[in-house]
């Protein structure tokens, strides 16, 4: 390690900086006589210092035994720095603190990048929202226009005529749920409703509803049990259950009713795992992660869908600080757990 690309300073018990090395004026500009002897917080920033960030993290550090933090810190000449830094403390031979070591990292050019990177994708999530939202108008036309010739001039078409049309209408259908996905998804990263105490319970029984005629019409059994409550966007969740559900009834296995159960796969202090299992058609385990990338479609079928749905459920997932993975063999089902933050109460 080059100790020029970092900061590495002693800390003594009161907060007094005791020792200097050549980061300390390659990152902030102090040299040796300007930097020994001075208070610890001299690169905090002036929001930091009233808050009394640096004797709080000195505090935590007497605590743990270490304190880690990143944040804009100030240079000597007044411009600001993104710096992560790592406190520790240094003990006597009888374990009486003697002070702390400080190593810090610049961060700058990262953290512009992702800021970059996250304000790019943020424009790219508003053009596909617009994009997908203004698209539906003209498909609605196109489907309803070429339902009217159908309607009208049907019988002087030839059947190769008819055979077009019939085409053009399934097209039209397949990119208009096409465009509704890419809406969803978009939407999933754009709302930023505050999340609430929810009843995952009333989730499922939502969803449940929302597919009751596709559940009727494919005889699926869709159970459940005891499910606690979350935090998170109630409408995002309702999707979640959704597509996950609709999912395991469109992959179901030929000659074999569906069945969807879910359950509580386990839980800790802060998240509780939900597990949505299937005896659908299965995959083989190695596409476990590829299922979850946009416009991925393990089934052949055109009409199986666009490959965005378990995308979004990624998406909602993610934004509510969880993860999602899945266990599948061929012909045996699926099994999708995903994680959720528990609500306080239910502790």
């Amino acid at each position: 390690m080059q100790l020029r690309h970092y900061a590495l300073f002693f800390i003594d018990v009161k907060g007094v900086i005791g020792t200097w090395n050549v980061g300390v004026e390659r990152l902030f500009g102090y040299s040796a006589s300007e930097w020994i002897g001075r208070d610890a917080s001299i690169i905090f920033t002036p929001a930091d210092k009233a808050a009394d960030l640096c004797n709080a993290e000195l505090e935590t550090a007497r605590e743990k035994g270490f304190a880690s933090d990143i944040r804009w810190h100030c240079k000597k000449d007044g411009t600001e720095l993104f710096a992560n830094g790592v406190l520790e403390t240094v003990n006597d031979e009888n374990g009486n603190l003697l002070g702390f070591t400080k190593l810090v990292s610049d961060e700058t050019e990262r953290k512009r990048l992702q800021d970059s990177l996250i304000e790019l994708n943020g424009a790219l999530e508003h053009f596909a929202y617009a994009a997908s939202h203004d698209l539906q108008e003209p498909l609605r036309t196109v489907h309803s226009f070429a339902q009217l010739l159908l309607k009208q001039q049907g019988d002087r078409l030839t059947s190769d005529g008819r055979e077009h049309l019939d085409y053009i209408l399934k097209t039209v259908a397949r990119m208009s749920n096409l465009t509704k996905d890419l809406l969803a998804y978009a939407k999933a990263g754009l709302e930023t409703q505050p999340p609430v105490s929810i009843s995952l319970d009333d989730e499922v029984e939502a969803a449940v509803s929302q597919l009751s005629a596709a559940i009727d019409e494919s005889t699926a059994t869709v159970t459940h049990d005891s499910l606690p409550q979350a935090t998170v966007a109630h409408a995002q969740v309702t999707r979640l259950f959704l597509n996950l559900i609709s999912n395991a009834i469109k992959y179901a296995m030929p000659g074999r009713k569906p069945h969807v159960h879910i359950s509580v796969a386990g839980t800790d202090k802060e998240f509780v795992t939900i597990a949505v299992r299937d005896n659908g058609v299965g995959f083989a385990e190695k596409y476990s992660e590829t299922i979850f990338e946009p416009f991925t479609r393990l089934q052949r079928d055109p009409n199986s869908g666009s490959g965005v749905g378990l995308t979004i459920c990624r998406r909602i997932v993610e934004h509510s600080g969880g993860r999602i993975w899945a266990q599948s063999k061929p012909g045996e089902g699926s099994t999708f757990f995903f994680t959720l933050p528990l609500a306080p109460e239910a502790d």
